[in-house]
């Protein structure tokens, strides 16, 4: 049976309860469709969920052992009793919150597995946490909202990234595409994407988020002049992209895609591997084809027909080690089971 009992006091009784032994919550990754970069400035960026997920497979134990494990990451701490991996810290942060605020005092053990490549610039760490918070949030019947899940899942990147924009974990949490800016917060976008795929191929190269923001922001200082009508475009081109999107216009999202990517070698974040990527990609079918995320290495995101994405897939193939298809998610958090 995959259940225990849960006995909670109240001022006049005792109550029993029947919860869950085991539950399993997922939660997208993420992509930047256009905007990176230019949000640091007050521009909005747009980023979809997709369907890569990350899991978590939380359950009771009959120890008072709080394990935490990750196969993808090879790592496992008892979190109650021994020093805590710094990996594994953002994710004991989510477990002990969620273990005082029900009250419980057993055994746990959370295990995580994800579709999403870490440090990929996809959201990894924001859809771990989503889901251990959803599937603890479940299991011990503490009566989240996904309000309440993001926030705290948002309290796990800070550990992560120190500053995080939160556009992360709200897509984790909600699924779908979302408008964000520093002006307007964020805003849900309605989308149309039966009609395309999104490929996305590793230049190979690592990248360093806060070098590359910083080496931009001093260009920035240095030409602001010049940069500011780069930054304006961005800002207009965002919200094109986001009335093409509403109309499935993958002619148009390809185009404002490629402007975008224009726009991001423009203020120095290319570099030949990316360039011979978004080339390729463009060559072989794809609509648009542009840098996702910091740039610098990581991946880019290209924009292909339903009925004729596999050529695409095939010629990036040819040059990255890693291609993934995905399409824009629209469900956020789930509890699969």
């Amino acid at each position: 049976m995959n259940y225990f009992m849960r006995v909670i006091n109240t001022n006049s009784s005792v109550v029993i309860i029947m919860s869950k032994r085991r539950v399993i919550a997922s939660a997208p990754g993420k992509v930047i469709l256009v905007g990176e970069h230019f949000v640091v400035k007050g521009e909005p960026a747009i980023a979809a969920a997709i369907t890569l997920r990350a899991r978590a497979i939380v359950s009771t134990r009959n120890d008072n052992d709080i394990i935490i494990s990750s196969e993808d990451l090879g790592i496992k701490n008892v979190i109650n009793k021994e020093p805590i991996s710094d990996e594994l810290r953002p994710l004991a942060h989510v477990v002990n919150k969620l273990v005082r605020l029900s009250g419980y005092t057993g055994g746990l053990e959370v295990k995580i597995k994800s579709e999403i490549p870490p440090a990929s610039g996809m959201g990894s760490s924001a859809a771990v946490s989503v889901a251990c918070v959803a599937a603890l949030n479940e299991l011990l019947d503490v009566g989240l909202g996904l309000n309440d899940i993001c926030k705290i899942a948002y309290e796990a990147e800070v550990i992560v990234h120190k500053k995080p924009s939160g556009i992360d974990n709200t897509i984790s949490t909600y699924g779908g595409v979302i408008m964000f800016s520093k002006r307007s917060g964020f805003k849900r976008i309605p989308f149309d994407s039966s009609s395309f795929k999104l490929i996305l191929a590793d230049s190979g190269i690592p990248r360093n988020t806060g070098v590359m923001v910083s080496n931009v922001l001093s260009l920035y200082e240095r030409y602001p002049e010049i940069l500011q009508p780069i930054y304006r475009s961005a800002g207009i081109l965002a919200n094109e992209f986001a009335r093409a999107l509403e109309r499935g216009d993958i002619v148009a999202l390809g185009e404002l895609m490629n402007i975008n990517h224009g726009l991001l070698s423009a203020i120095g974040v290319s570099n030949k591997k990316l360039e011979e990527l978004v080339y390729i990609a463009r060559t072989s079918g794809a609509k648009g084809a542009k840098i996702t995320g910091a740039g610098g290495g990581g991946f880019i995101v290209a924009i292909a027909d339903v009925d004729s994405y596999e050529q695409v897939v095939n010629s990036l193939k040819s040059i990255s080690n890693r291609v993934i298809v995905a399409d824009i998610s629209k469900e956020g958090v789930l509890i699969e089971d």
